[in-house]
């Protein structure tokens, strides 16, 4: 890359009074190999090229009568043909950039095929980076979402003495790649900012900050906008001679995409409010086609941030949340993506509203006490829900029963950005299409996923909710399974999945074969609460939560109630019996909607913040107290099985994200 505005650069760390010249870096920070190196031609950018461009097939390293690719052994101390681990065998050299090099590989006991990224040896001596590399690693292996590129394992080769992370390796074509020879409509970036904002919302809450949100880091797998993957989140840079390692408080990244605080601007703050300015910028270069102008030098790239970024090119919709994420100071931007989600709800709806009115609106808010018609769909969920951790406690059901809250129910699918146009699929294609999906979502484990599909112009759209322990791998499973049944996916939406612990593994995947089908008994009025102090009740002044469900029990029988906590465990909160004596008691806490057996019920809480479940099951009865799902699961099989159980499950999140 030799426009200057596109030069991947770095900051140095606290105690520099002026920005660096343009210069080759220090000994103890260079990462490109000295000028006597083999004379192979250059390796491309790292990451822009991790993946051929979709229908393509990758070039070998070498063959006979052809120059090789790369190195047989290169600077990391790898080749093409050495297996890491007895597990990952490496096929071809890809790139060399900041802190390694990225080659393509395979698990030999899968054949699947993964990136993988070795740190230089020369950076692997000194302790402070591989400190910082192993950190890095922690947390990005935790990382799951289908907006991010998934990181698999974090480990060293032993004999060869190399450290390297593996990921998943995505098909397709990056943003740069396609930056002004597309042509999105104001929906298509609507979607991809709503998708990219909640990857990193997810990353941001492990405490992982990308600081290197820029076109060439944002894949579009399959080529599509729908399925953008963000990748490399400081492994490997771009391999330009004027880039170096993240050390301490300094960074990597594209002159044309960072943010003024990386320059040495406000006092180097940098947080979730810095990648949030470089993905307004991202959106913005799509929008018009090339890079803000906004580069240059060090000292004209800091004076054209402080003067603001000009946004005229990008739909009008989209024009006040870009500039309220473009602000200069990272203090008058949204602080969180979270926020950046709120603004960007009511522009999808069609409603352009002010930063001040959106994050007014945004406040938390005492759930609506109208019944919704019996029947009726429920609202979509909002895509603020998250991985969280910690179970609920001390939430009291009424007449002192105590339980762990509950969320989710039934939501009516939006159709992804792009798809507006009128369905030319028949309706039987759809169904068949959706027949495929129920029979997949049970073979997708540790998951509990509601997935929707819609005829569209040349196929059907995939909607997808729910939790799953590896989002990323539940959006590929159903995806194959609907365009196995014989119709093409145009596109598929699978934001609103949030990645759950894995101690609800085992209770997962002993619930999902007897899940229920047909109508939905079960819905709560939102999927995240905000722990604030109580005005009233059992739990007057204490922090905590007010939380409606509502049970629609007219179709059915037998019926228990259980809460599900931390590490799977299921409790009972009542039975069908114990219900009708509550109702009987009149208590003020459930409420009779229209409808037959139609109920509300206001529940009131002291919980932690984090992820809450709740379990319906209906059926002949012989419910018990703790159903021994994670323990015994033989035995709950049986029990299933001996009385036609069904289940239906509901999740939500529980926050304190608001100062009280």
């Amino acid at each position: 890359m030799n426009d200057e505005s596109d030069r991947t650069i770095i900051q140095p760390g606290i105690g520099s009074s002026s920005p660096p010249p343009v210069a080759p870096p220090p000994t103890d920070a260079t990462i490109i190999a000295p000028a006597a190196q083999p004379s192979a031609p250059p390796p491309p950018a790292a990451d822009a090229t991790i993946i051929a461009p979709a229908g393509t097939t990758p070039p070998p390293v070498s063959s006979p009568g052809t120059t090789p690719a790369a190195p047989t052994r290169t600077q990391s101390g790898i080749g093409v043909g050495d297996t890491l681990n007895h597990i990952y065998e490496v096929t071809r050299f890809i790139a060399r950039g900041g802190m390694g090099e990225v080659f393509e590989g395979k698990n030999i006991n899968s054949d699947e095929r993964v990136a993988i990224k070795v740190i230089l040896p020369a950076l692997a001596q000194d302790p402070a980076i591989l400190d910082m590399f192993r950190k890095e690693a922690r947390v990005l292996t935790r990382l799951s979402h289908p907006a991010l590129v998934q990181y698999r394992v974090q480990t060293r080769e032993p004999t060869l003495g190399v450290f390297y992370i593996v990921t998943d390796y995505i098909e397709g074509s990056n943003a740069a790649d396609v930056l002004g020879k597309i042509e999105p409509s104001a929906d298509d970036l609507i979607g991809l900012t709503r998708r990219l904002a909640e990857g990193l919302r997810t990353a941001h809450e492990l405490g992982a900050i990308h600081r290197d949100i820029s076109p060439d880091n944002i894949l579009f797998e399959g080529g599509r906008l729908d399925r953008a993957r963000i990748i490399d989140f400081g492994i490997a840079k771009d391999a330009d001679p004027g880039s170096k390692t993240i050390i301490g408080d300094g960074f990597a990244g594209k002159l044309s995409y960072v943010a003024p605080e990386q320059l040495g601007d406000f006092g180097r703050n940098i947080g979730p409010w810095t990648d949030i300015y470089s993905l307004a910028l991202v959106i913005l270069a799509l929008a018009q086609g090339k890079a803000a102008d906004i580069g240059g030098s060090f000292v004209d790239a800091i004076d054209k941030r402080r003067k603001g970024v000009d946004t005229s090119a990008a739909p009008e919709r989209l024009r006040p949340l870009l500039d309220h994420m473009l602000r200069p100071d990272p203090a008058e931007r949204p602080q969180t993506m979270d926020a950046v989600l709120a603004e960007l709800a009511p522009i999808a709806a069609g409603v352009v509203a002010s930063p001040a009115k959106v994050a007014k609106a945004a406040k938390p808010v005492k759930p609506p006490k109208a019944a919704p018609v019996p029947g009726a769909p429920a609202k979509p969920l909002p895509k603020g829900a998250m991985i969280g951790g910690g179970a609920a406690a001390g939430i009291a059901l009424l007449a002192g029963i105590g339980w762990l809250a509950f969320s989710g129910g039934d939501e009516t699918p939006t159709t992804p950005a792009g798809n507006t146009t009128a369905p030319a699929v028949s309706a039987a294609s759809a169904d068949e299409a959706q027949q495929a999906v129920l029979a997949a979502i049970k073979a997708v484990p540790c998951s509990w996923l509601d997935v929707a599909t819609a005829a569209a112009t040349g196929g059907v759209t995939l909607t997808g909710s729910g939790v799953a322990g590896r989002p990323a791998d539940a959006e590929t499973a159903i995806y194959k399974a609907a365009g196995g049944a014989g119709t093409s996916v145009t596109a598929s939406d699978f934001s609103r999945v949030a990645p759950i612990d894995a101690s609800f593994c085992p209770m997962l995947d002993n619930l999902r074969p007897i899940r229920a089908a047909g109508p939905v008994h079960l819905t709560a009025s939102q999927p995240r609460y905000e722990l604030a102090s109580l005005p009233d009740g059992a739990y007057a002044g204490q922090k905590g939560a007010r939380v409606i469900l509502d049970l629609s029990l007219g179709n059915v029988g037998e019926f228990a109630l259980y809460s599900i906590e931390k590490a799977g465990e299921v409790n009972q909160i009542f039975d069908r019996a114990a219900f009708n004596q509550l109702i009987a008691a009149n208590r003020k806490e459930i409420e009779k909607l229209p409808g037959t057996d139609h109920y509300r019920i206001t529940i009131d809480g002291t919980p932690q913040p984090g992820w809450a479940g709740m379990l319906l099951l209906t059926g002949k009865g012989g419910f018990v107290q703790e159903l021994p799902v994670t323990g015994d699961p033989a035995k709950f099989r049986a029990a299933a099985e001996a009385n036609g159980w069904q289940a239906e499950m509901s999740w939500y999140r529980f926050v304190d994200d608001t100062p009280d």
